[in-house]
């Protein structure tokens, strides 16, 4: 171990004689005109910044509508709910009869599979999002608006159901709906 030590020692020397004469290679007087050309080209050169366009005064804006109702208060678009304004039309769903199976559906998850006649009573037959079909005559209720079927139209393969539904400023209404078989 000993003899290996010694013989290493030649190499170290010559290593580190290499590696000093590489790094006085590298500090070579012919660099100095390049570095003097880096530091002169751009030192008179200044870039062009456009200047900041004119500040107009800000002009501030005194909100005055402080007094009026609020357009968004939900007391403003359904008055007739809280007793705030009086419903004149007279109409009122019944509040205390049963609800049937199909009042909880809205009326596009109900599909219109068809029409017949038993006992000269016309039925329409409906088919609800989960596949659950049901057999409803004139009379029945159904979707999620109080819709009351007045006519089936089995010839047209059509009914004719009257919804009762609450508008926008409290005032109960009525409209006709038509379903008629998707082909």
């Amino acid at each position: 171990m000993w003899q290996m030590n010694n013989l290493n020692k030649p190499f170290q020397a010559l290593a580190v004689l290499g590696l000093t004469l590489a790094l006085t290679a590298c500090g070579d007087s012919r660099m100095s005109d390049l570095r003097e050309f880096v530091d002169t080209a751009y030192a008179d050169r200044k870039p062009e910044i456009e200047p900041l366009p004119e500040m107009r005064p800000f002009k501030a804006y005194e909100y005055s509508a402080y007094d009026l109702d609020d357009p968004f208060d939900i007391g403003n678009v359904f008055v007739g709910r809280d007793g705030g304004g009086a419903d004149t039309t007279g109409l009122r769903p019944d509040e205390t009869r049963a609800r049937e199976p199909l009042e909880f559906f809205p009326l596009d998850a109900l599909k219109m599979m068809g029409t017949l006649e038993r006992d000269n009573k016309p039925w329409v037959i409906l088919q609800t999002s989960q596949g659950t079909a049901h057999y409803l005559a004139i009379g029945n209720y159904m979707g999620q608006n109080e819709g009351q079927i007045k006519v089936i139209d089995v010839a047209q393969q059509a009914i004719v159901l009257t919804e009762t539904f609450l508008n926008t400023s409290g005032q109960w209404e009525t409209r006709d709906v038509e379903l008629t078989i998707e082909e």
